[in-house]
């Protein structure tokens, strides 16, 4: 009986030695949420892997079909004019030094476009992360433009020794509401430097097309109610309105909200479907000092001159309030010919910034004429091998983009293929680096004062094909000047689909670049993709004014899920 008692205190003694041993040490504390990050998390959430986005649910109230919008890292954009950035590659970016604001004047924003009525089923946060200690994190927002801000997802980045990526595997199910809300994604670095980059994010939702409805007279307070047919809403977060020019020193207020210091005004597309009116857009905002006012005007680029449609000021001062602004006449939106651009100007303290943008479009009041079918003028094959497969530059992985023939005369004849368009006004493209110096120059158009490269992230329907892109600008010198159009996937890969150098001209001029074939996306939103011009050695007689994207669909639908991206 001793005997067993003393092997009993000596396995038991054991168990406590090893179960201290074996703890795992403790997880440093985190410093106390403050901000928008206090902010209620709206569903329950825990994280998977990109396999659970991939497989997860993909229909939800009576939508049949899901679709993704994707994201890179460089679409991203800060939200204070003091915060230091850079491109790391493959998409990614990073934080290279801090304001001295509060952790959300330190953040990366862009603005969640996806179909007003859409279901957000599933988040997933592309990122690269070596730190051992400290996690990065994304987080979806949605502000309502009088200081309500809730949390829809949020994301964490792990020290993995690399790229990773995280999904919140819990079904969301959340209605995207753009009569009551704007939705932001946002990601706040673990630290500076390239211990931490952000690559990307993807998000999953289903989305039945928009259903007429019998004509309603809206009532008297509110002009932008829902009428008869197809009609819907944009809504837009100031602090998702980029910069155009270096001038411009801005910072984050709360909630969405913006305050403007100094230089140049910020910035967002309005990019709607051919042939919907622009029927007029409501400012939210806060403003407590008697006298003082803010603006929100509208313009329309066409590549080669700029047209103000709008110039709508702020009247009252008695704390958060919304105005609706009409425009003088119908705005029936052409993509072919131009692009929208909206301009916000917030006040210069918290007493008097702006909040957001919500547009009110309505169905097509006449008919959209398609213009008749031109050849490329100019065709890109440098960047395909001798087969015609486009070249990567890193080949481990296979592309998920692949070049499909749509050049018969058939396809061009069939009633299943329509062309569609979409113009990018040069003053929504973002430089990847903040010492990257760009300007505002006439006509709309952006120049450079230094090395500089800018990008646009845009999405494209579902199983549509990419027919070519028409760049505009000015090259009086003939600058070193390149336009690129990239493929990324969020976890470090990266396609280069094509370069067209910018030729020598005496004015304003355009050219229309394509490539053997169409680049059809058979990716299913896996990929992102996105827009890019850079200069090397520049000078004041280059200037980039714009690129529109020449794509086919199926039928024509009333409403394209694109609008006010950067």
């Amino acid at each position: 009986m001793w005997f067993i008692r003393r092997v009993c205190f000596v396995l038991v003694f054991l168990g406590l030695v090893a179960s201290a041993w074996l703890k795992p040490a403790p997880i440093a504390a985190q410093a106390p949420l403050t901000g928008d990050q206090t902010a209620p998390l709206l569903n329950p959430v825990s994280e998977g892997t990109q396999q659970d986005f991939e497989a997860g649910l993909n229909t939800a109230n009576g939508a049949v079909l899901y679709q993704t919008a994707s994201y890179p890292g460089v679409s991203f954009h800060r939200r204070n004019s003091t915060v230091g950035y850079a491109y790391y590659g493959g998409g990614c970016t990073y934080l290279t030094a801090l304001s001295s604001g509060n952790e959300d004047n330190n953040a990366l924003s862009t603005r969640l476009d996806i179909p007003d009525g859409a279901v957000i089923l599933g988040v997933e946060f592309q990122y690269r992360d070596t730190d051992a200690v400290n996690n990065s994190r994304l987080y979806l927002y949605r502000f309502d433009g009088a200081g309500g801000v809730a949390t829809v997802a949020l994301l964490n980045s792990s020290g993995n020794g690399g790229y990773g990526s995280s999904y919140t595997a819990t079904n969301l199910n959340t209605l995207y509401d753009a009569f009551s809300y704007s939705y932001s994604l946002v990601w706040y670095s673990g630290s500076v430097g390239i211990n931490h980059a952000l690559c990307g994010a993807r998000v999953k939702y289903a989305y039945n097309p928009p259903v007429a409805r019998p004509f309603t007279m809206p009532p008297a307070n509110q002009p932008d109610a829902l009428q008869g047919g197809s009609s819907g809403y944009s809504f837009t977060a100031a602090s998702d309105f980029v910069a155009f020019e270096e001038s411009a020193a801005y910072s984050y207020s709360s909630a969405g909200c913006m305050i403007h210091t100094g230089g140049a005004n910020l910035a967002a597309e309005v990019d709607l479907a051919d042939g919907t009116q622009l029927a007029g857009y409501r400012a939210y905002y806060y403003n407590t000092a008697s006298g003082a006012a803010m603006n929100a005007n509208l313009v329309w680029i066409d590549g080669s001159s700029t047209n103000t449609v709008l110039i709508a000021s702020t009247t009252a001062s008695s704390g958060f309030a919304n105005e609706y602004f009409v425009p003088p006449s119908a705005q029936i939106i052409d993509e072919f010919s131009k692009g929208y651009l909206m301009y916000i100007r917030p006040g210069t303290s918290t007493t008097t910034r702006m909040c957001g943008i919500r547009t009110f479009y309505t169905t097509p009041v006449q008919a959209k004429q398609l213009p008749v079918y031109i050849n490329p003028v100019s065709s890109v094959i440098a960047d395909h091998d001798a087969s015609g497969v486009l070249l990567t530059e890193q080949q481990p992985e296979s592309a998920p983009i692949q070049s499909l023939d749509l050049g018969t005369v058939e396809e061009l004849a069939s009633p299943l293929i329509t062309n569609e368009y979409q113009f990018v006004t040069a003053r929504s493209f973002m430089p990847r680096d903040n010492v990257y110096l760009v300007n505002s120059a006439p006509a709309g158009c952006i120049s450079f004062g230094s090395d500089a490269e800018v990008d646009y992230t845009f999405q494209l329907p579902p199983n549509s094909g990419l027919r070519g892109i028409r760049f505009y600008y000015r090259n009086i010198a003939g600058n070193l000047g390149n336009a690129r159009y990239w493929a990324f996937d969020g976890r470090g890969w990266y396609n280069p689909i094509f370069t067209y150098a910018i030729p020598t001209s005496t004015n304003y001029a355009s050219q229309l670049v394509s490539y053997t074939g169409s680049h059809y996306d058979l990716s299913n939103g896996s990929v992102a993709h996105s827009l890019n011009f850079s200069i090397l050695s520049p000078s004041n007689t280059v200037e980039f004014c714009g690129a529109r994207i020449w794509y086919t669909t199926g039928l024509r639908s009333l409403y394209i899920p694109v609008a006010f991206k950067n």
